[in-house]
């Protein structure tokens, strides 16, 4: 990427950064090698968005009179960072935590007590869905998996990738598999009292006004903790904030999550030109992700998943940079009713929408080369943008895309995280490929909307 053209992409994000003046006047003071994209990019698009969300979590929690939120490893790392600089700052009252847990560290002590809702999330779908995924999922030793592999009739390897309309069929045949049932409750019932020590400790029973702050996407995270905590006997439920959410679980209260960037209802632009996973990728946290919880001296601790030492590098230099911007921006406030947060929301979806719906080939180098999976145990590292061929890239849009996914055509798609990346990182007919991915999330996104509104009048 040109040096021309990687000016022309800053002042773009400084046109619309300016609109904004008290999110701008951070991005303005700190100074960085103008060949650092890094750096850039965190002044002038992640930091006025991490921030944004804070300011406006913080804002509506203080309204609603809550004193404790809950930031959700790992996606809530850098928001915790940054809200505990504002609450200092500002001397707000509300005390704020770091929750270690993981879908997986929650989801598996639950399993034994609904096995339906159990095996809805273990064959849910995602990038490149195995058997090997599915029974990792379930929480299976690995001499159980092939134990229970060796016991059905599917005519499936391991490591086989298995079509999004053959999931439901994977469903029926492990509900009526007997071992595969039995280990699946077996080491669900070994993990909730560890689980249930963890929460206590951390005083989700301890009758405070209090909330979680996550990322989001379908807030079953929510959900899973309200049905835990009812059981060891909490009467009030937790009400969530979170940046956006695709979708709620069935039967959830619409009123007790808050969204930020987009709710289910609505937001159809601001989630096409959006990547959850990317935005996984960079607001994330120096350590694992949350595996158990293990009882050491009466304590309860978090037990880690390894993390790589370039992964872990990464988020380090994020870290810095972000509280930089945060510190930068909090010294300039005087409390959050000078916040103007409808036109920093408008700013930063502009600026959002630039980063991750157009990236820079400069940009998708840069991000896209992060590691990232979308199982529950990352199993499966692979570059949030992976490295695709012009017949790859085409495969991914829209008309066969759609046919495939519906089991119309026969194939399979290699699928990208962050397929915008990719396409701007193969700097083939970027605008072409762009164009179709958008298309193709325009009618996902146009189709759960309805679905949603359908179901909720």
């Amino acid at each position: 990427m040109s040096k021309d053209k990687r000016t022309d992409r800053y002042n773009r994000y400084e046109k619309h950064l300016m609109k904004s003046p008290r999110l701008y006047k951070p991005a303005a003071d700190l100074k960085e090698d103008n060949d650092d994209v890094t750096a850039r990019v965190s002044n002038y698009v992640l930091g006025p968005s991490l921030c944004g969300f804070v300011l406006w979590t913080l804002n509506e929690a203080v309204k609603s009179g809550k004193k404790r939120l809950y930031f959700l490893a790992r996606d809530g790392y850098l928001m915790y960072q940054s809200a505990k600089i504002f609450c200092e700052k500002l001397n707000l009252p509300i005390e704020c935590r770091y929750l270690s847990c993981s879908r997986y560290s929650i989801r598996v002590p639950l399993f034994h007590m609904d096995t339906n809702d159990a095996l809805e999330y273990v064959c849910r779908s995602g990038i490149d869905v195995n058997m090997k995924k599915i029974l990792n999922r379930a929480g299976l030793t690995e001499q159980e998996q092939v134990e229970v592999l060796d016991g059905i009739e599917l005519n499936i390897d391991m490591s086989e990738v298995i079509p999004y309309a053959r999931l439901g069929e994977i469903r029926c045949v492990l509900k009526e598999n007997k071992q595969f049932m039995q280990y699946m409750c077996d080491h669900s019932k070994e993990a909730i009292p560890n689980l249930m020590g963890y929460l206590r400790q951390e005083g989700l029973l301890d009758k405070v006004d209090d909330a979680l702050v996550d990322s989001g996407w379908v807030g079953s995270m929510q959900k899973t903790l309200n049905q835990l905590l009812a059981y060891m006997g909490r009467k009030e439920k937790l009400e969530g904030y979170y940046w956006g959410l695709y979708e709620l679980p069935a039967g959830a209260e619409r009123g007790a999550y808050h969204c930020y960037y987009f709710g289910p209802e609505g937001g159809l632009k601001e989630k096409v030109y959006f990547s959850n996973c990317l935005f996984e990728v960079i607001f994330s946290a120096p350590h694992g992700m949350t595996l158990r919880y293990e009882e050491d001296g009466g304590e309860f601790v978090p037990v880690y998943d390894f993390i790589a030492d370039v992964r872990r590098n990464f988020i380090e230099v994020m870290e810095y940079l972000l509280v930089q911007y945060t510190k930068q921006l909090a010294d300039g406030l005087d409390s959050l009713g000078t916040v103007d947060f409808q036109k920093d929301r408008r700013t930063i979806k502009a600026l959002i929408r630039l980063f991750m719906g157009k990236p820079t080939q400069m940009e998708a180098k840069m991000y896209g080369e992060c590691m990232f999976s979308d199982d529950v145990l990352e199993s499966d590292m692979q570059p949030v943008a992976a490295v695709m061929s012009e017949k790859e890239l085409k495969d991914n849009h829209v008309l066969n895309k759609v046919l495939i996914m519906f089991g119309m055509k026969k194939g399979n798609i290699r699928e990208s995280a962050w397929y915008e990346g990719s396409a701007a990182g193969n700097g083939q007919a970027v605008g072409w490929h762009l164009r179709q991915y958008a298309l193709y999330k325009y009618l996902l996104y146009v189709r759960k909307t309805i679905v949603w509104r359908r179901n909720n009048g």
